[in-house]
């Protein structure tokens, strides 16, 4: 597999114009040690919140 990984090739990030793996092969446990990292360009805020709406009227009190 680590192979095939290698021949799949490398792809250069947009904006930051660096080269990146087309296919990492990576372990639970070493990502869970830290003896393995995943290589990808950074991300925009990925927790980033949806606008909020604004109501156009109040709810009606009930009878």
């Amino acid at each position: 597999m680590v192979k095939e990984a290698i021949v799949a090739g490398r792809y250069t990030a947009k904006f930051y114009q660096k080269e990146y793996p087309k296919i990492q092969i990576l372990t639970v446990t070493g990502l869970l040690d830290g003896t393995e990292r995943l290589e990808a360009q950074p991300q925009a805020n990925p927790f980033a919140k949806a606008e909020r709406e604004v109501k156009a009227h109040k709810q009606k009190e009930m009878l």
